[in-house]
């Protein structure tokens, strides 16, 4: 359990970066570009490993998830911009239906009443959590960001399941973010504004320390015996949901609405019926 609170509290920390890049008006597709880059480099340092691991049947298919990583986010990124910060919250929690749906078919985990309770109450949650308006605007780019999101989270669980060793979970890590730094660098020297200031490689630093956490506590927390993916994906996703309107609050001094708090209840009822159903 310790590492999935860890996971939560590492996304979280993702979360209040991005609130930090908008206060210091840091670059934000430079500051990921820079991030992918100190997650991976990082990982690699603390944790040491084989350098051989291009040997390895996961190498290949890691990469690619790492190019996803950067499309995505650039799914997330128009979606926000043309529909709305409330259509791409929805859009990318929402996809966690995805991931649970192939725990369920594909490893054959189990189905209660407890977890498919806890599965709805998550996503009430979702709705009332992601604000009073939404932009109207074209159904396709949040129907590819909802799809984006849970590919990415379903091969997490799959390459963990059946191609990547406990053992050999942090370099995987390091691997998939190397992939997303070189696919976001390469796009970036296809663009005229390339330069970088020095508060973009603070804010790349910062937010890579805490992307780097919490893709590896997830993938760790997915290791645990006995926690299903259809289990771990949607205490995080709600953790999230949950500890970022806090955060907000507290932090920021945020006005939440009734059914803001509607929401974060919803969403702690949701992890203690997932967690009961375990």
């Amino acid at each position: 359990m310790i590492y999935l609170i860890l996971s939560i509290l590492s996304s979280v920390g993702i979360f209040l970066a991005f609130r930090l890049f908008k206060t210091y008006a840091i670059h934000t597709r430079k500051g990921i570009m820079l991030n992918y880059l100190v997650a991976g480099v990082l990982g690699l340092l603390l944790f040491q490993p084989d350098w051989s691991w291009w040997e390895r049947s996961w190498f290949i298919p890691s990469c690619l998830l790492g190019i996803l990583f950067y499309v995505v986010f650039r799914v997330m990124a128009k979606v926000t911009q043309e529909n709305g910060l409330a259509v791409s919250s929805i859009a990318t929690k929402m996809s966690v239906v995805i991931p649970v749906a192939v725990g369920l078919t594909v490893l054959d985990e189990t189905l209660n009443a407890l977890k498919l309770s806890g599965i709805l109450l998550g996503l009430v949650a979702v709705v009332l959590s992601s604000g009073d308006h939404v932009k109207a605007g074209s159904w396709v780019w949040p129907m590819l960001l909802f799809l984006g999101s849970g590919v990415v989270d379903s091969n997490l669980k799959l390459f963990q399941h059946f191609l990547v060793p406990d053992e050999e979970i942090s370099v995987f890590s390091s691997n998939i973010f190397l992939s997303a730094f070189v696919t976001s660098f390469v796009h970036h020297l296809s663009l005229p504004e390339r330069s970088i200031q020095l508060k973009e490689l603070i804010g790349g630093a910062g937010l890579g320390i805490v992307n780097i956490a919490a893709l590896y506590f997830i993938l760790r927390s997915l290791a645990l015996p006995n926690w299903e993916s259809s289990l771990v994906f949607p205490i995080n996703n709600f953790g999230i949901i949950a500890g970022s309107t806090l955060l907000a609050i507290l932090l920021f001094k945020e006005k939440i609405h009734l059914r803001g708090w509607l929401g974060i209840g919803f969403a702690v009822l949701s992890i203690l019926l997932l967690y009961l159903a375990k």
